[in-house]
């Protein structure tokens, strides 16, 4: 505990201390503009669909930068959640799992969170789902930024943008511009490899390719749950490994984007989830995603401009999962028994843009997907459980007016309105007031519905066997939320955020006994309603110091039982702080503090603190790159909850680990 302590009086102290350090150098010194005030002036798409900074959003958006990912060493969208206010993670050894402000039901698959790239949709059409964790394969050197726009997102997205929509963008080939190699290796026998080309060629056009592949044995791990002589005394040996690969690429010319990409992971199970034997070598999952996505954008004048896209998905899994029989005369056997699901879907939108005046810019949209194949299967050797393929439409219709009432106060005001072949609809509507009283002062008064359509898995699923029904009557899940959010410019280099909202979510979708057949089904069990606020603090200077803290605070609750809600932490704390140790190294120490979380077994994880360090070179000798990421720096035994699926009421995470990273850049 001693060494936490200290460490923790360090970074706070740094905060406070190293800005009178640095200061006097900042003039002197020769650093990119990593400035608050180039932050603040980022143009973010996100939050309205078209350019605007945050102060300008009608939302309470962070952004993290290209700097942010290489000084703190982030590898996954996860990790970037961990040091966002309101986020917060889970793992159970198969997916990652993202909750915000204070809901994320477990297994949800992150699917009421809505995952851009490039602003195209990432959540696949059979269970919603979208990758957090290294099932997403993102090779975060090439990301610009991510725009996480918290709040309601379906009045201009519709369906999953719940909670936040995330885009991440990629960088240009004119950014990378050259050629890079990257190979990186670590704790437990991680193995990646990483090629990236970008150029902006003279005719305008620009191109970025970029490729990875990644091998990571793994670890053993014990599971008390399983502690016996018949199941290995609980340790399961050589399951934890995680194989992937991704390609990605887009070509830009003048109005015309074309962008694709391709990933594949493959992820062994340690957990024996959905009562799998334990400590078989053939409990894994595969998961590919692809798209393929063609963009147009014009402007005609100064008042009206056009967008168009067009776009194919598709996405394919398998679960293999051993199970062990026993016949009449007790003799054991093992049979393997499989699910899969293949979606193929078509996209495509319309946007328009017109401004009546340089106060008021009115957007208006269509868009249309049709799923070509939604097909989920689950059968054994022996039988087929289940097979079946549910194609399905949506139509979606979108306004929104921005009007500038004075120089210091704006109005939004919007709506969506989608509709779905299989007889589901919602309305969207959105209302924001923003004021700007001062200059260095930023008020937000927001509301917003939106919705989560229920998924196929969720309608159609059945497997009288296992005594699970499916339900036709389902409807879409809703939420509305009311917030107030304050941003502060607390000087030249320190600015502020507070955030208060609340939450009230009904018909949740989630899985209940029918009464009449004692057979289980998704259904629209209960209303939740969440309150809550979040404070961060950001230091940024032109040197390349930069720092952040955070409170986050909820109570989320049952109206029906008065109930707190399973894996919904109270309280987060969270500080990073990056520290230029000379004119090319940096280094980088984060801090999360979680609270409790409730599991669905009722009993309780323990609050725990974390700790993470990444030194990282700038370019060194014009060609290379460094950089070294420990984490979990004091070894903490933590645990975040699964579902239903698992045994374990709460899952084992990693300890101490680190990553070693070599870049060549030519």
């Amino acid at each position: 505990m001693c060494r936490k302590e200290l460490f923790l009086s360090i970074l706070y102290s740094s905060m406070i201390l190293l800005p009178l350090q640095l200061a006097a150098q900042e003039e002197s010194l020769d650093f990119e503009d990593f400035s608050l005030e180039a932050l603040l002036n980022t143009e973010i798409s996100s939050a309205a669909k078209y350019k605007q900074t945050t102060k300008e959003a009608a939302a309470s958006v962070t952004i993290i930068t290209s700097e942010d990912i290489e000084r703190y060493g982030y590898q996954t969208l996860e990790e970037i959640f961990q040091s966002v206010q309101g986020f917060y993670a889970s793992y159970d050894r198969n997916y990652s799992y993202v909750g915000a402000r204070g809901f994320g039901r477990p297994t949800d698959y992150n699917n009421r969170i809505l995952l851009l790239l490039n602003g195209h949709s990432m959540n696949e059409n059979f269970y919603g789902s979208a990758g957090s964790g290294t099932d997403l394969s993102l090779d975060f050197d090439t990301v610009e930024r991510v725009e996480i726009v918290r709040g309601p997102g379906s009045s201009l997205y519709g369906n999953s943008a719940m909670f936040a929509v995330v885009n991440i963008i990629t960088k240009s080939g004119n950014v990378i511009n050259g050629l890079r190699l990257n190979a990186e290796a670590g704790s437990f026998e991680r193995l990646k490899a990483a090629i990236t080309y970008g150029k902006e060629f003279e005719n305008g056009t620009d191109l970025m390719i970029s490729a990875i592949i990644a091998d990571v044995k793994g670890q053993d791990i014990y599971y008390g749950e399983y502690d016996d002589p018949s199941t290995n005394n609980g340790m399961a040996e050589s399951l934890d490994w995680d194989k992937y690969y991704t390609f990605l690429a887009s070509l830009k010319y003048k109005a015309f984007t074309i962008e694709g990409k391709f990933n594949s992971r493959e992820k062994g199970i340690p957990t024996a989830s959905y009562e799998t034997m334990f400590n078989h070598p053939k409990s894994n999952t595969i998961d590919e995603w692809g798209h393929i996505v063609l963009k147009y954008q014009h402007e005609f004048n100064a008042n009206n401009q056009i967008f168009l896209s067009t776009a194919y998905d598709n996405y394919h899994y398998k679960g293999t999962y051993p199970y062990e029989w026993e016949d009449e005369t007790g003799e054991s056997y093992v049979y393997d028994s499989f699910d899969e699901n293949h979606g193929k879907w078509l996209s495509n939108e319309v946007q328009y843009i017109h401004d009546f005046s340089s106060d008021n810019r009115f957007t208006i949209g269509t868009e249309f997907s049709k799923h070509l194949k939604s097909e989920f299967r689950y059968w054994d050797a022996d039988v087929t459980y289940f097979d079946d393929d549910y194609p399905y439409t949506i139509s979606s219709f979108y306004i929104q007016d921005e009007y500038q009432i004075t120089p210091k106060s704006a109005f939004t005001l919007g709506g969506r309105y989608d509709w779905y072949s299989t007889d589901w609809s919602a309305v969207s509507p959105r209302a924001a007031y923003i004021y700007h009283p001062f200059k260095s002062s930023t008020l937000k008064v927001l509301y917003g519905e939106a919705f989560r359509a229920p998924t196929l898995y969720e309608v159609y699923y059945e497997d009288p066997i296992s005594g699970f029904k499916s339900n036709h009557d389902i409807q879409p899940e809703k939420i509305r939320t009311t917030e107030l959010n304050w941003e502060q410019q607390l000087s030249e280099n320190f600015y502020s955020v507070l955030s208060v909202y609340r939450n009230n979510i009904s018909d949740l979708i989630d899985q209940a006994i029918d009464p009449g057949d004692s057979l289980l089904q998704f259904q629209n069990v209960s209303k939740i309603n969440s309150t809550g606020f979040e404070m961060a603090l950001q230091m940024r200077y032109k040197n390349g110091l930069s720092g952040y803290l955070s409170y986050s605070y909820q109570i989320s609750k049952d109206e029906a039982t008065d109930l707190k809600i399973s894996n919904s932490p109270a309280n987060l704390l969270k500080a990073g702080l990056v520290y230029p140790l000379f004119d090319r190294i940096y280094l980088a120490a984060s801090l999360l503090y979680e609270s409790e979380r409730l599991t669905v077994y009722d009993t309780k994880t323990d609050p725990y603190l974390l700790a993470n360090l990444n030194l990282s070179s700038k370019k060194l000798f014009n060609h290379f790159k460094a950089a070294l990421r420990i984490n979990n720096l004091f070894d903490t035994d933590y645990r975040t909850p699964g579902g239903f699926e698992h045994l374990m009421p709460s899952i084992r995470q990693d300890g101490r680990n680190f990553n070693l990273k070599f870049e060549y850049i030519y």
